[in-house]
């Protein structure tokens, strides 16, 4: 499942606070059903952060999260660069997903 890219890119970063294991296995759960990559794994104290190929994904799944938890997730999105070739800013999103 894990697909590690040599640079490490990654559209889109996954939040999941706290460690909760009902809520990562729903993430994980999503990954899987819609064949999104997940690029890396990264397990901290406060919770895990997973970095994904789909920043589409990550927002449809901030959806998912608010329909069946009914608590809103936290979306932000930060620059981190520009396509010289077509004036494009690019873009890295961030969802959190945080039961309290």
């Amino acid at each position: 499942m894990k697909k590690y890219s040599p640079e490490g890119f990654y559209e889109a970063k996954i939040q999941v606070r706290p460690n909760n294991p009902e809520l990562l296995a729903f993430v994980k759960k999503e990954i899987e059903k819609n064949e999104v990559d997940l690029i890396d794994e990264n397990i901290l104290k406060e919770g895990i952060d997973l970095y994904i190929n789909s920043a589409n994904f990550a927002v449809r799944l901030g959806k998912l999260f608010r329909n069946k938890y009914k608590i809103k997730p936290k979306v932000s999105k930060m620059l981190t660069g520009e396509n010289k070739q077509i004036g494009k800013r690019i873009y890295k999103l961030t969802v959190l997903l945080k039961i309290n």
